[in-house]
């Protein structure tokens, strides 16, 4: 009786395995320069190797069309704020950023 139970028992663990191993991978990339939709409306645009970009697309957080700019530091393995700038400011007041119009 002990051994039908315990083979029982690993026949669960094989099933539960089996399930793990054929659940679907997840949807993001980790190639370089790629983009990866949070579903809130911001997204993380990697720049180069240890710098990343937040893009702020909600119309309703006071923040909408700002960038913030992360670098990388291997030593303290943080990102580390460089800057910011608001996009879409600047695509509607250009010569504020001193973009001549012609």
């Amino acid at each position: 009786m002990n051994d039908k139970f315990s083979k029982g028992i690993l026949v669960g663990i094989l099933i539960c395995l089996i399930i793990i191993a054929l659940k679907p991978n997840s949807t993001q990339t980790s190639s370089q320069n790629s983009t990866i939709d949070i579903n809130v409306g911001e997204e993380i645009i990697q720049l180069a190797p240890n710098r990343i970009a937040v893009v702020d697309n909600r119309a309703n957080s006071g923040m909408g069309g700002t960038i913030l700019v992360f670098d990388y530091d291997d030593n303290t393995e943080k990102f580390n704020f460089v800057g910011h700038m608001n996009y879409s400011d600047y695509f509607s007041n250009p010569n504020k950023y001193g973009v001549p119009t012609n």
